[in-house]
């Protein structure tokens, strides 16, 4: 007897709905269950983030997770980049990181850059990425702040977003930094599932402080430097690591508040032995020659002795690579005799050429930064 067309029509819609939750067959027969398609990470704002298992597709707008996607040798996943990694008030050239990615004048430019810069999220959603790398600092908001910021974003966009960042806001010692920095690598290996090689950066790092270390003389007082920022003399930089890790004296070190302004009469108070003039590129340089000549630094010692220097410094974040030549760097300064028989050059092509796989950066970078005298 034939069913009524009514049970009939029941029956293909349990059978129809059965099929979906079975999920689809053929080529995607045996797929993993979803559950197993995605995994949980923990971001430098202590965020816990549900993202692909597999990411091959990353769009970032911060600089930092940038040099470090490209230090993980990953940069082929970029799908979106800072808007300023070049023709920025910082640069008015590619700088290291730039040159070291084939790809970056073809990958869309998605805003951001320097940490809390404004994001073009229309261009973020055309990347179709698998996650959206975010700072985990700036200086004008907190944590918690930088945190809402990113859920919502995560909301408008409806894709993953992770902070990361390798400089915070409490830096005060060298194992403050280097616990941040490491936390950074660490993060972006296991989001990349290049963990070996994050692990392997770092200890290059580390062997190359411990070598620069090794050679530095026990005996030796301790130089006093002062540290301009890229602005302009009277605005200091107070921390710097390789600073730390070489043991000088910071004549800044204890002021009250951080990177600020002090007063003509307060370097003549401090007397450094060495001026040295942050210079992460051409656009920020201050002039040698108009420190050397202020009438205002009569009888300061670095001034006198004409020893008054340019370091490469930070440049939106901490980039492992450079952070180890401006290591080499000072110390031939401060510490010539111990350091006789290294060549910074040398040094330099080979640090850049592990940490970004390309010949040839260090002779741009040192030019650029004015390193070694160069103007």
């Amino acid at each position: 007897m034939p069913y009524p067309i009514a049970r009939l029509l029941a029956a293909a819609l349990v059978a129809a709905a059965a099929l979906l939750a079975a999920g689809p067959s053929g080529a995607e027969e045996g797929a993993a269950p979803a559950a197993e398609r995605t995994r949980t990470v923990e971001d430098m704002l202590g965020r816990s983030v549900e993202v692909p298992r597999e990411i091959e597709r990353i769009a970032t707008v911060n600089v930092d997770a940038f040099r470090m996607l490209l230090h993980l040798g990953v940069g082929d996943r970029l799908v979106g980049i800072p808007s300023n990694m070049f023709g920025s008030r910082f640069s008015r050239e590619k700088p290291v990181e730039a040159r070291a990615f084939d790809g970056l004048a073809q990958t869309p430019r998605v805003g951001g850059g320097q940490p809390g810069a404004e994001i073009n999220l229309e261009r973020v959603l055309a990347t179709e990425p698998d996650v959206l790398l975010y700072w985990a600092f700036t200086r004008r908001d907190g944590p918690g702040a930088l945190a809402e910021r990113a859920e919502r974003l995560e909301r408008q966009l409806g894709v993953p977003v992770v902070a990361v960042s390798t400089i915070g806001g409490d830096w005060g010692s060298a194992e403050a930094a280097l616990k941040e920095i490491e936390a950074a690598y660490s993060l972006m290996g296991e989001l990349t599932g290049r963990q070996e090689r994050a692990a392997a950066l770092l200890d290059y790092y580390r062997e190359g402080v411990a070598q620069v270390q090794s050679r530095l003389p026990e005996a030796a007082s301790a130089p006093r430097i002062y540290l301009a920022h890229r602005r302009n003399l009277y605005n200091h930089v107070a921390f710097y690591l390789p600073v730390e890790q070489l043991g000088a004296e910071l004549v800044t070190a204890g002021r009250p508040g951080s990177d600020g302004e002090v007063s003509a009469e307060e370097l003549i108070k401090w007397d450094p032995a060495h001026i040295f003039l942050h210079t992460p590129s051409k656009a920020s340089r201050v002039s040698r020659e108009a420190v050397l000549g202020d009438a205002r630094l009569a009888g300061v010692e670095a001034v006198e002795q004409g020893r008054v220097h340019r370091f490469k410094g930070t440049y939106m974040g901490w980039d492992l690579a450079t952070g180890l030549i401006d290591l080499v760097h000072i110390a031939k300064i401060l510490y010539p005799e111990a350091m006789a028989g290294v060549d910074r050059a040398e040094r330099g092509e080979a640090i850049l050429r592990f940490f970004y796989g390309e010949p040839g950066l260090y002779a741009h970078l040192a030019e650029q930064s004015g390193l070694e005298g160069r103007e």
